[in-house]
């Protein structure tokens, strides 16, 4: 393990509100991906101040895996930024992928990159990769970043930005974030698992309570916070692994425990719960949620199969589908329409974003051939990416 810095004394936050509760429920209902309730934003308590908190993007990513994802989710990045940049007050900064491969790859031209080293073999055995590298890379790219943006939005390549996105902290000392319904400290059968991991090896229900049910993506935190952070959420990553007990319990969303149990050994007791920052089709239909709040971004993780008729048939290989997980190489141009009845819009939007990025990103035909990034002469309609990429060399 790493060394960290000694646990700090928790500061006084207003209690964390009990979210976990599905937004959606019913027999027609088979998955959601938010919770009920408003936006966590309303702290009394705690009002927010009116500063202006200019953020930058760090995007984690393997490489190969998610190599053409990156470059979509690069294109929405840009252009919702150059529209962020007409309007005053524009608090989206500047972009980094974090490549935890440890090889530089293809992409180094295109996109702003952190090559970080991935988890030593020491720690934890390469084949189990999946959660763990991701805050190693996070920890070295904090210890050397030098960027000019005091704050951080951690995000994903499969998240494409619907619209320019604002910086939800209402306070220096309080993050904001997506909640996902199945991050449950508070649960009873969860109280022991969680108790290993904080001082003292023990948490009473109402303390767990105020453990928010997030992960770290995505989540808004000041450079501060990620610098006191990093360390701790990476040690304790690993020591969540290596407990066979924690390791089983929560098993592919153990870095998300590791992570919000984290912020609370840290001190962080109020995380401001961003219901529309996020939607997962298909599972989110509308563009907008309650109270008509526009999403901001689309995270595409989940399979889309659709009947001819328009059906949503979760679990069956629809008669139309779309699902990132068919694509291990670039996916074509021109990605097939959903049936005209399907009642989805987010599923729609989300096509209609693939096609656009792989319109206007130069050479994707031989692309989505090779898997290979190549020259060419094309002209596309949106000069923004190659404008931008040109500015990035």
């Amino acid at each position: 393990l790493l060394p960290s810095s000694a646990l700090v004394s928790p500061a006084v936050f207003q209690v964390h509100p009990k979210a976990t509760k599905p937004a959606r429920e019913g027999p027609d209902v088979g998955w959601t991906s938010g919770i009920v309730g408003p936006d966590a934003q309303d702290a009394a308590d705690s009002p927010a101040d009116k500063k202006i908190r200019k953020y930058h993007v760090v995007t984690t990513a393997q490489g190969s895996a998610v190599h053409w994802q990156t470059r979509i989710h690069y294109y929405w990045y840009l252009k919702r930024k150059a529209d962020c940049d007409k309007a005053p007050n524009c608090e989206m900064g500047g972009f980094t992928r974090l490549l935890h491969s440890g090889q530089p790859d293809d992409l180094m031209d295109e996109v702003p990159t952190y090559v970080a080293q991935p988890l030593p073999e020491s720690v934890v055995a390469h084949e189990y990769y999946p959660v763990l590298n991701r805050p190693y890379a996070l920890l070295q790219w904090v210890q050397q970043a030098n960027i000019p943006e005091e704050y951080v939005l951690m995000s994903e390549p499969d998240h494409i930005f619907l619209q320019p996105i604002p910086n939800f902290m209402q306070r220096d000392d309080r993050p904001a974030a997506f909640p996902f319904f199945y991050i449950e400290p508070h649960k009873d059968e969860n109280l022991p698992t969680v108790a290993k991991f904080v001082p003292g090896h023990t948490i009473t229900k109402a303390d767990a309570e105020t453990i928010a049910p997030i992960g770290n993506s995505p989540t808004f935190l000041s450079m501060k916070q990620m610098r006191e952070l990093m360390p701790i959420w990476h040690n304790m990553s690993v020591e969540i692994f290596k407990d066979k007990e924690a390791n089983q319990k929560w098993g592919w969303v153990q870095e998300m425990y590791a992570f919000t149990i984290s912020l609370y050994v840290i001190g962080v007791r109020h995380v401001d719960l961003i219901l529309h920052l996020m939607a997962q089709p298909p599972w989110d239909s509308k563009m907008t949620m309650g109270h008509n709040k526009s999403y901001y971004i689309c995270h595409y993780t989940y399979g889309n199969d659709y009947s001819e008729d328009g059906r949503h048939t979760p679990g069956k290989y629809g008669f139309w589908r779309f699902d990132k997980r068919t694509y291990i190489k670039p996916p074509p141009r021109h990605l097939g329409d959903p049936p005209e009845k399907m009642q989805n819009d987010m599923v729609r939007a989300l096509i209609g974003h693939i096609n656009e990025a792989t319109e206007n990103i130069p050479c994707w035909d031989a692309y989505y051939k090779t898997g290979r990034i190549s020259k060419c002469d094309e002209k596309v309609p949106n000069s923004t990416y190659l404008a931008a990429k040109q500015r990035h060399r």
